[in-house]
């Protein structure tokens, strides 16, 4: 089942894992806890790897249990003698928990979607016996804090393998292939159907180290001391993508005139020299490529062809057009911050390890240190709750109106898969695999249950080599991501269906109803998702792609102001998100062809003409505004699935750009960039030849050099 076999580390965590265990479950017994199984199954649920995702984990499951635990020790007394809003007051916790828990994107949610399933689980166990509450509750605190401490004991004492290296690796090659893929743009050579996949692979890719870095922290002082390099170096990364989407775009731009394409290839040849420079010598020739840079638009406005030519050989001899110089001019700026945001990731790369830098490196740590903004799609969190609530109550009413003891078993385990299946777009695939093997850890725990740990008469010793048949095979599994899924299932459904405890028990009726209830369960999760919940990656995608949309049209019509910061992390993340479901989506999607990308700049710049739009003459206004709500009606024809009029935009662009003054540079520049971003292989607009003194604005329809 592992694709290249069998390694060592596999073993070795396998052997880790199965000790941790063994060892939570003999402390647990020892002691004369109740179910002390609860203990081996917590120590392989926080099992990880890497040290840095058990310690997290052990700290976010133990959260979870104490908020869960406390939850029955307040809610079981208070309906003590009403079962039935009892068994609603748990389920709406559960409910509250998994909606707060889908909100929140970090390893941190799984404190509250485990805070309420565990109390659910705790509390539908004792309904009949509430007076034993607060026992029952802090027994299983004790349980899963047994588990969780030797899991990261062991974890850390015996070959322990960091989470830091692993992610410094991972940023390493991040950074390795976003440098190919903008040597790629940068010399044109690059198919636009590859790039925009490598650049969504890149924004998938940033999102799961996210989540990586979050725990980190776990590691230890010098860990933490290089998270603040990590954030920093994360956020600069992101900032690349839409950067060499627009710098594609400029190059096809200029690649409609000849004097556009030796003026693009003369300013971004020096910029590919400097990325092949080792980080010394890149480093000490920064300053002087982006002086080069910032003179590069003066000149052209100017129309100083020499002043061009000694920055850049090659550059052409004659005068550019309007266009073209529009175009260059935009270019500079834009390989301006390129090669900004390039420095910046190869000074915190070389000290993303070290827990001292320098004081730049502290600087620029400091500098771009951001929270994370992300997507919420509160519409997807609420329907994922709502599913759970229908479970729990379909699997209430059969407990209820049967009088089935094992009951509660089947609404426990329904609210547990809905809890965990809240994430997936169709679950209902995944829960068929879970309950096949769960089947699977039944039949194992039929034979252990009533042939093998009766016959070899109890014992820790006895029962430990025993359970290593299938716990170290199980364990194995684990250590490969493919496999992991299956490993988990088999063994940790193995253990909470064993109930091992100090004496062994052979009750076949007891046996045979609890695996019901945990069967039923599962179908009733899987039979009700199905109904509510299957809605597929298309329209998962889609409503991710209208959120971007939706962003599109508020800044066209000034209904919002957006932060700049905020804005980049929301669509970038909304990218990442997206990308996942690309695989799943038909041919005919309109949201596989759609470029988030695209749109960021689509809003970055339309905020930018908001910005500028005041102070112009009345017919250079009209003209903007024209431009704003075109855009803002191509993007609500896309949020109704029906084609927008891209002509019409084109033409109102065009308009817009022979209407505003070439001395109002800012807007100039946003209404090319705009342009350039939605028609970058479309013919050049014609535009007057480039008058190179400032201009005024004595009249509204034609501009008269002062």
């Amino acid at each position: 089942m592992i694709a290249g076999g069998i390694q060592v580390h596999h073993v070795i965590f396998s052997v880790k894992a199965f000790i941790a265990g063994m060892l939570a479950y003999l402390i647990a017994d020892y002691f004369g806890l109740t179910n002390p199984y609860w203990a081996l199954g917590s120590a392989y649920i926080v099992t990880n790897p890497l040290s840095g995702s058990v310690a997290s984990k052990a700290v976010y499951r133990l959260g979870g249990t104490v908020l869960g635990a406390g939850a029955v020790i307040v809610l079981v007394p208070s309906f003590v003698q009403e079962p039935v809003l009892l068994v609603m007051a748990i389920t709406l916790w559960a409910a509250i928990c998994l909606f707060v828990s889908s909100l929140d994107r970090t390893p941190r949610a799984y404190v509250f979607m485990l805070a309420g399933y565990t109390a659910a689980l705790t509390g539908f166990s004792i309904v009949s016996t509430p007076e034993i509450s607060f026992t029952y509750g802090t027994s299983r605190m004790i349980e899963i804090g047994i588990g969780i401490l030797c899991a990261s004991v062991v974890g850390r004492l015996i070959l322990p393998q960091a989470l830091a290296p692993v992610l410094s690796g991972k940023v390493e090659g991040w950074l390795s292939n976003a440098a190919d893929l903008t040597r790629e743009v940068l010399s044109g050579e690059a198919d636009a159907a590859r790039t925009q996949a490598e650049r969504n692979r890149l924004a998938a890719d940033a999102t799961g180290m996210r989540m990586l870095g979050a725990q980190v922290a776990y590691e230890g002082a010098q860990a933490r001391a290089a998270v603040e390099r990590l954030q920093a170096i994360k956020y600069r990364m992101v900032m690349i993508l839409p950067q060499l989407s627009e710098l594609a775009d400029l190059r096809t731009a200029l690649g409609q005139s000849a004097r556009g394409r030796e003026a693009g290839r003369a300013i971004i040849a020096p910029v590919q020299d400097w990325l092949d420079m080792e980080d010394a010598q890149a480093l000490a020739a920064v300053d002087r490529l982006l002086s080069r840079l910032a003179q590069t638009g003066a000149a052209v406005l100017a129309d100083d062809s020499e002043a061009l030519r000694a920055l850049w050989e090659g550059a052409p001899a004659g005068a550019l057009g309007t266009w073209e110089a529009l175009l260059v001019t935009r270019l500079a700026e834009r390989l301006s911050d390129l090669v900004c945001i390039w420095n910046d990731c190869r000074i915190l790369r070389s000290d993303l390890a070290h827990s001292e830098g320098p004081a730049l490196r502290q600087s620029l740590s400091s500098r771009y240190r951001r929270s994370d903004h992300l997507h919420f799609d509160y519409g997807t969190s609420v329907l994922a709750v709502v599913t759970m609530m229908v479970a729990a109550g379909i699997a209430a009413a059969i407990w209820i109106g049967t009088g089935w003891h094992y009951g509660a078993g089947m609404l426990e385990f329904a609210i547990i898969m809905c809890s965990f299946m809240a994430a997936m777009d169709n679950s209902v695939p995944v829960m068929k695999k879970v309950l096949q093997l769960t089947l699977i850890a039944l039949g194992l725990a039929f034979v252990y249950q009533f042939a093998i740990l009766p016959a070899i008469g109890g014992g820790f010793a006895a029962e430990a080599a025993a359970l290593a048949f299938v716990l170290i095979p199980c364990g194995i599994l684990m250590a490969s991501p493919p496999t992991w899924f299956a490993g988990f299932q088999v063994s940790v459904n193995l253990i909470y269906m064993l109930t091992l405890s100090n004496q062994i028990g052979t009750d076949l009726v007891s046996f045979t109803n609890a695996s019901l209830g945990t069967v039923a369960g599962l179908i009733v999760a899987a039979t009700v998702t199905s109904v509510f919940r299957a809605i597929g990656a298309e329209r998962a995608a889609r409503r991710i792609a209208r959120a971007g949309w939706s962003v599109v049209i508020d800044a066209a019509s000034g209904r919002r102001n957006f932060e700049r910061e905020r804005l980049y992390g929301r669509m970038l993340d909304r990218l990442g998100q997206i990308v996942p479901r690309l695989g799943a989506l038909p041919e005919g999607s309109r949201v596989r062809g759609n470029d988030i990308l695209r749109d960021l700049r689509v809003s970055l710049t339309v905020m930018q003409i908001q910005r500028a739009k005041a102070a112009l003459a009345p017919v250079a206004r009209m003209r903007t505004e024209e431009v704003l709500a075109r855009i803002a009606a191509l993007y609500r024809a896309r949020r109704r699935h029906q084609e927008g009029a891209p002509d019409d935009l084109r033409r109102a662009l065009d308009m817009a750009l022979a209407a505003v003054p070439l001395s109002d540079r800012p807007l100039c520049d946003a209404l090319a960039g705009l342009r350039c971003t939605l028609f970058a292989a479309a013919p050049p607009p014609g535009l007057d030849p480039l008058y190179r003194p400032s201009f005024d604005r004595r009249t509204d329809d034609e501009r008269i050099p002062a």
